[in-house]
C-alpha cells in the first residue's frame, strides 16, 4: 500500500517567498512546526492507502482527465488557520484571484477521475491553501493566531503556474512526512 495524495507543485520563487515569511515568524511562534520549503505544495485531494499495483491505473486516469484542461496561474495571498485562527492547528497561505474557479474545476475533475478508478478521496471537502506550519501536538492548547492572520492578510507570495497534477506518495516518519512524486499528469499547453 502507498499513502497517496494529489497536488500542484510550487515553483522555487514561490517557495522562497513562503520560506522568507517563515523565517520572519519562526522566533515569534516557537509552538509551530514549520513546513520544509521543499515540501510546500497545494493539495487537491488526499486518497489514503492505494495498493501499489494500482498506482499506474490511477495515473492513467489522471492523464486522461487533466490532459485536456488548459494551464492557468494562481496567486497566493494572506494567512489563515484551521479550524480557526483563534485555535489554530494549521497555519496556511491562501489562494486568491479569478483563476480560483479554474482550480476548483480542476480539483473536481481529478476527484472524478480517481473515484472512477476506484480511489475516491478520503475527504471531499476542498479549501485551497498551502500549509505553512502546524501546531506542535501535545504541547498545550492550540495557539491563537488571530493577530498574525490579520497582520498578514494582504501579504503576497505572487502568482505561479499550474502546469501539472502530481500523484504523490507520503511516507510518515518521526521527523515528519517524506513526499515523492509517483507520476506527473501535465495540463494542456495554453495557446499563444
Amino acid at each position: 500500500m502507498t499513502r497517496t495524495f494529489l497536488a500542484v507543485a510550487l515553483p522555487d520563487p514561490t517557495r522562497t517567498a513562503i520560506e522568507c515569511l517563515q523565517g520572519e515568524l519562526r522566533a515569534s511562534w516557537p509552538g509551530l512546526r514549520w513546513t520544509a520549503p521543499e515540501q510546500l505544495h497545494l493539495t487537491l485531494a488526499f486518497l489514503g492507502d492505494v495498493p501499489t499495483n494500482e498506482i499506474d491505473r490511477l495515473g492513467d486516469a489522471l492523464d486522461g482527465t487533466v490532459g485536456s484542461i488548459p494551464r492557468f496561474a494562481l496567486e497566493l495571498q494572506g494567512l489563515g488557520a484551521f479550524p480557526s485562527p483563534g485555535r489554530a492547528r494549521v497555519l496556511w497561505v491562501g489562494i486568491v484571484g479569478e483563476a480560483l474557479t479554474l482550480l476548483e474545476a480542476l480539483q473536481r475533475s481529478v476527484v472524478e477521475a480517481t473515484s472512477s478508478a476506484g480511489h475516491p478521496p478520503a475527504d471531499h471537502r476542498f479549501h485551497p491553501h498551502v500549509t505553512m506550519a502546524r501546531s506542535k501536538t501535545g504541547r498545550g492548547p492550540s495557539p491563537n493566531l488571530v493577530a498574525l492572520c490579520d497582520r498578514y492578510e494582504t501579504w503576497k507570495a505572487g502568482a505561479f503556474p499550474v502546469e501539472a497534477v502530481l500523484l504523490m506518495a507520503s511516507e510518515l516518519t518521526p521527523r515528519g512526512p517524506i513526499y515523492r512524486v509517483l507520476r506527473s499528469a501535465p495540463l494542456a499547453a495554453t495557446s499563444t
